[in-house]
This record gives structure tokens, sequence and C-alpha cells, in this order.
């Protein structure tokens, strides 16, 4: 089956991350495998490794290859992200960081929630990603009030279940056709 990593971005105490969690695994949990990945429970510290990602040099630190391996391990990635000042957390650009060769082609969906629908964190995070050579196949955001409440209680609108569902839809697709390729 294909594996689906859900990367949970903020690691704040609080956080209204799990309910947007719950509403993706539940999208998504009858064609995906899903692997959760939380930037709370991983941990990575600033980015120690001697040598740039992109110089493809092996990684050095327990915890950096211990990262690479798990996203590695991905199919695809959902990419939860709580707009925080108009961007994304720090947690996550240090996460993305670590790694570059992992990140390439991988099918990715981007799903922000904040005020405005995440409209600001969800094309930096998109320019990011593409940068790093990832597939990104689209982005979905959640909008406080319309969407979730600040305090995490969810009551999604239907255009945005649907937008991910098609999301999820091309990703398993995506993910169909590199296997056949690489077979």
């Amino acid at each position: 089956m294909t594996t689906l990593g859900i990367l949970t971005s903020s690691a704040r105490p609080g956080r209204v991350a799990g309910p947007v969690s719950q509403w993706v695994e539940s999208l998504a949990g009858d064609h995906f495998e899903i692997e959760h990945l939380d930037l709370a429970q991983i941990a990575l510290p600033a980015f120690d490794e001697p040598a740039s990602p992109k110089s493809g040099a092996e990684k050095t630190t327990a915890h950096g290859q211990a990262w690479a391996d798990r996203v590695t391990a991905l199919d695809a990635l959902v990419i939860l992200t709580p707009q925080y000042n108009g961007s994304y957390p720090g947690a996550l650009k240090n996460a993305i960081d670590y790694l570059y060769a992992e990140w390439k082609d991988l099918p990715v969906v981007l799903v922000g929630y904040g005020w405005a629908d995440a409209g600001e964190v969800l094309p930096l995070l998109e320019t990011l990603m593409v940068r790093v050579d990832a597939d990104v196949v689209a982005s979905v955001g959640l909008g406080f009030r319309e969407d979730l409440s600040v305090e995490g209680e969810l009551f999604v609108r239907e255009e945005r279940t649907a937008a991910l569902r098609a999301a999820l839809e091309t990703v398993a697709s995506k993910v169909g056709e590199l296997q056949s390729v690489s077979a």
C-alpha cells in the first residue's frame, strides 16, 4: 500500500494541528497507509550537519539520518502548517533544510490553516518546496471561523474537503505512475 506521511509542523503547546491531522487522515486513510510525522516529537535541533544537504554528502548525525530515512520511506506527503506571522513555523523550515535529495519528486500536498485561509503561508511554503524539487500537487487553506475555531473545532467547508479529496486522488495517481515506472 502507498505510504502517505502527514507532517505536523507546529511544535507549540496548545496547537490546533491535531484535529486538522485527523481530518486529513479521515479523507486519506482508506487509500493510503498513514505515517504521522510530528515535529514536536521529532524535535530536530537547529540544522547541524557539516555539509549542505544539496551537496549529496551523507548525513553524519543520528537525528539527520533518522529524519532522512523517515522521509525517504514515504511515497507522498501532506504538510500541515499553521500561519504564524504570515509564514510557516521555524521548526518546519529547519526540517526541510535538513534534506534535499529526499524531497526530489516527492508528491506533496500543503494544508495551511489560519486567518484568511492561510493565504500568506501557502504560497511561501509552495515556493520553498518547489525550490527543493518536491512535486507540489495542491494547496488547501483552512480559515479560522470558516473551517475551524481557534480552539481546533472543525467544521470544514465542503469545497475545502472536495479540494483535499481531489489533491489526494492526484497524489494516488502520481504515486501509481511513479511506482509503475520504477518497477
